[in-house]
């Protein structure tokens, strides 16, 4: 059920992000992606990691890994994303979110650097 959902949301994710850069001026934009999702070796565990890379007119180009997986100990989702602009400046941000079962307890980390 799990994996259901999590694909349905990434093929949304994925369809609004064609239908917003079909919005964008004549800029030129290049994606590459991958996903990848393990099989699930015990009931109840699952794991996928997506990336996602694009470069548009301007030549900023923006790199974007997602990793979810879950089993008997609880939920971990990660992402990050980092950006290079032409003249070589870079935004790194990443977030990391884990739930610990049974007690339901969620740590959440945000962080941003720019250099």
């Amino acid at each position: 059920m799990t994996a259901y959902l999590f694909a349905g949301a990434a093929a949304f994710v994925m369809l609004t992000g064609v239908a917003l850069a079909q919005g964008v001026s004549s800029e030129t934009t290049t994606t590459t992606q991958s996903t990848t999702t393990t099989p699930a070796p015990v009931t109840g565990t699952y794991s996928s990691s997506k990336s996602l890379k694009t470069i548009d007119g301007n030549g900023t180009e923006t790199d974007k890994t997602q990793s979810y997986s879950s089993g008997a100990n609880g939920t971990s989702a990660k992402s990050s994303t980092v950006t290079t602009a032409p003249d070589g400046s870079l935004l790194r941000s990443h977030r990391d979110e884990q739930t610990v079962s049974p007690a339901g307890t969620t740590t959440t980390t945000d962080h941003t650097t720019a250099y």
